[in-house]
């Protein structure tokens, strides 16, 4: 990376206007201390709470060249969406209005309450360096919420790998080259799992250990029901694999009970072993077992095939239509 290419930085927010604004601060001190510039770019996710007072409105931002902006280290560029998306299709909105209107070097995508560090920026730029085309993610060494929920994450980490077989170490922090951003924001998995779509895309990444920052304020959005939403849509960025996967197990379930029903037949017809009423009661049980997995193995197979015939979103063909307005923001402290 040379020192003069320009970064802008994808956050979505919803109501966490205090946190983002001590992220802007956060940002200019680390920025200025690598002698960079960036641009802040904030995806506004259908928050219900109104943009505070000490945000500025200084009018409809038109994009333009980053680098003719005086200001670009100083203002916010709010990207306000016509209605709760959800945390994935914020940072794919974002990424792609980036890649198409802004056009940076470099694009970094990070949450905006604290829990990735702006410090660590240094660690993803450093992963450059040896891979100059890669994109570079953040791989949490720690994280900061409760037993329970880190139980459930490595729950949803081990579903992710045993239904789709890849493995999933990272999450939404992350370093992409405009190289790369022009041909991720045509993948249409980050549309509904970020991390994801980048693994499913093939695109060449690598990732860098570091620790999950606390919350600059409040309560995190992440609960126990969105961590299992994130979960499926996870699955769904693999559901050709995962269906076929499932269709292998029915078909494996249903050559076993298959399997059983003949043993089943030699006890009743051709020994001594059968007791009344018993060998009935297994069989009406494992017909009842492979009717159900014939049948969801049809359903499984027409997935697959919808699956290889739909029509795919596009994010970086669609998300104007996503987006309400775009407005340039001064910051009074």
């Amino acid at each position: 990376m040379k020192q003069n290419d320009h970064i802008c930085i994808v956050t979505p927010v919803f109501n966490d206007w205090d946190c983002l604004l001590i992220l802007h601060g956060e940002l200019q001190r680390e920025f200025a201390l690598m002698g960079r510039s960036f641009t802040l770019l904030a995806v506004n996710d259908g928050s219900t709470l109104d943009i505070p007072k000490s945000f500025i409105n200084t009018g409809a931002y038109d994009g333009g060249v980053l680098m003719s902006d005086p200001d670009l280290n100083m203002d916010i560029i709010i990207l306000e969406l016509q209605r709760n998306l959800g945390h994935q299709k914020a940072i794919a909105s974002g990424i792609s209005y980036a890649s198409e209107i802004l056009k940076p070097d470099y694009v970094i995508v990070m949450d905006s309450d604290g829990e990735d560090k702006p410090e660590d920026i240094k660690s993803l730029i450093a992963g450059l360096y040896n891979e100059n085309e890669t994109i570079v993610f953040a791989q949490r060494r720690s994280r900061q919420e409760s037993s329970l929920f880190k139980t459930l994450y490595v729950v949803y980490k081990f579903c992710f790998k045993l239904l789709s077989g890849y493995v999933i170490s990272f999450g939404n922090f992350v370093l992409i080259p405009k190289d790369q951003l022009s041909r991720l924001v045509y993948i249409s998995e980050i549309w509904n799992h970020f991390p994801g779509g980048i693994i499913r895309s093939k695109l060449k990444y690598t990732s860098v250990p570091i620790d999950r920052g606390t919350r600059y304020k409040g309560q995190s959005k992440m609960s126990i029901i969105s961590l299992i939403q994130h979960g499926i849509s996870s699955i769904t960025v693999n559901i050709d694999i995962v269906s076929v996967r499932l269709l292998l197990f029915s078909v494996f379930l249903i050559v076993l009970t298959g399997i059983m029903f003949l043993g089943l037949i030699w006890v009743k017809f051709f020994s001594d072993y059968a007791i009344p009423g018993w060998t009935s009661s297994i069989a009406i049980g494992l017909l009842m077992i492979m009717l159900q997995a014939f049948f969801f193995s049809l359903l499984l197979t027409f997935m697959v095939l919808n699956a290889r015939v739909q029509k795919n979103f596009v994010p970086a063909l669609n998300f104007m239509d996503y987006i309400r307005s775009v407005n340039k923001y001064k910051i009074n402290v």
